[in-house]
């Protein structure tokens, strides 16, 4: 199963929110994330329909998380944002064309299956993906600096090494 751009971004978006609980403008987001920020704007708009998010309109505006992150479930995200969650034909009765349902165990065993991801999906609160401490590891830390992915920085020995000669 794999979650859709949507929802991909729209948990970046309330992970980075719930991390920095001032305004954040769409501006800043798109440029951290390297994402549209047309995008961006659709899914900001549904968060902030949904109370998800704090919209404010205009110069110095911006938006800000609209829930308590500790009570936020990573599943009830994923659930608002999947529009189908159908992961074979039989889970639609009025689209099944499928002779085998009578007799198949397929769908009991995705729903099953389904049932287990959102199980350990609700055990996670937005809190736990975006505070230090939380045992999900220092994302303010991590989004207060963008340092380039392409070189590792170096280390103090490096740092104090003298140059090599060309």
């Amino acid at each position: 199963m794999r979650l859709s751009e949507y929802t991909d971004y729209a948990c970046r978006v309330l992970m980075h929110c719930a991390a920095h609980p001032g305004l954040t403008t769409i501006g800043e987001l798109a440029e951290r994330y390297g994402i549209s920020k047309n995008h961006l704007m659709k899914i900001v708009q549904d968060l902030g329909r949904k109370g998800l998010l704090e919209t404010t309109r205009g110069r110095g505006g911006g938006v800000r998380l609209g829930v308590d992150p500790t009570q936020l479930r990573l599943g009830d995200i994923v659930r608002m944002a999947e529009t189908d969650l159908r992961l074979v034909e039989c889970f639609d009765p009025a689209h099944n064309r499928c002779k085998m349902v009578p007799a198949c165990q397929l769908q009991h065993t995705l729903n099953k299956a389904l049932d287990a991801y959102f199980a350990e999906l609700d055990r996670v609160t937005l809190a736990d993906l975006a505070w230090p401490g939380s045992g999900f590891g220092v994302l303010p830390d991590l989004l207060a600096a963008r340092v380039p992915a392409t070189a590792p920085a170096p280390t103090s020995a490096e740092k104090s090494a003298p140059a090599a000669p060309a």
